[in-house]
């Protein structure tokens, strides 16, 4: 069983699933959530966090199937899904097993259904990032747009060392530039709102309007503007209002259905 960490108490029911970095850059974010209203619950992926030991093959689909025992053993028969970069593309695969299950997804600065880069150069960056120090702080360098000191930079990387076994880090950025699901996604229902930071390179807003708001029929987009790849701790508090704000939407246009089909 995948262990988790649970933020607030609240009605509202949300699964977090973390980038390739772990749970510990979205805890600033997480920290100012509204726990009356919603209840987070953040899973630690094979091989990182407090299920370091736990073995596994570490790659995408073996979170979906994780996930959905960690929601049976919650008691959730709904919930709002959160990701953050990798975790967007592991939310949206939960979203097609899963369909009746997900209320919405929010994609922090996630990838698309498409997976990640399959440039060789990007590839072989984040294998080598697995065992380098000065790799792993290059993509957070490059992902907030190189706006940030040297300092800030390697206390991230160096935050997030001992937070996964390398090989679990290589191999589940391996998997996420191997996965395409758009198809399955194309003309989805599931109301999908993007949260991009206006300097991450990558999960930009032009990628998200060419992508996911092209397959998803319900969807939206928040951009914040001092903001790269990492809301969660650029501007925790403006990501989780952008958050909130939608899942409050979310979560009354679902009830709404439900009357409805009753």
């Amino acid at each position: 069983m995948n262990t988790f960490t649970t933020f607030g108490t609240g009605p509202r029911k949300v699964l977090v699933l973390p980038g390739l970095f772990g749970a510990r850059p979205l805890e600033p974010m997480l920290a100012m959530a509204d726990g009356d209203a919603c209840q987070y619950v953040v899973m630690d992926y094979r091989g990182y966090g407090a299920s370091r030991a736990l073995p596994g093959l570490c790659h995408l689909r073996e979170v979906v199937i994780d996930t959905i025992r960690l929601l049976d053993y919650l008691g959730w028969t709904h919930a709002h899904v959160l990701g953050h970069s990798m975790g967007a593309l592991a939310a949206q695969m939960l979203a097609v097993a899963a369909p009746r299950r997900i209320r919405s997804i929010v994609s922090l600065a996630g990838l698309s259904a498409q997976g990640a880069s399959r440039d060789p150069a990007h590839r072989r960056l984040m294998s080598e990032a697995a065992h380098d120090l000065s790799k792993r702080g290059a993509i957070i360098d490059n992902g907030t747009g190189k706006r940030h000191g040297a300092a800030q930079v390697r206390q991230l990387a160096e935050a997030t060392w001992h937070a996964m076994k390398p090989e679990a880090f290589a191999a589940y950025a391996a998997d996420a530039a191997a996965t395409d699901i758009h198809r399955e996604v194309d003309g989805s229902a599931v109301p999908f709102h993007a949260i991009v930071g206006a300097h991450d390179p990558a999960a930009s807003e032009k990628a998200a309007r060419e992508t996911s708001l092209r397959w998803y029929r319900d969807s939206s987009l928040t951009v914040l503007a001092d903001a790269g790849h990492y809301p969660s701790i650029e501007t925790p508090l403006q990501a989780i209002t952008a958050i909130e704000s939608f899942l409050r939407q979310a979560e009354s246009a679902a009830r709404e259905k439900e009357k409805l089909a009753a």
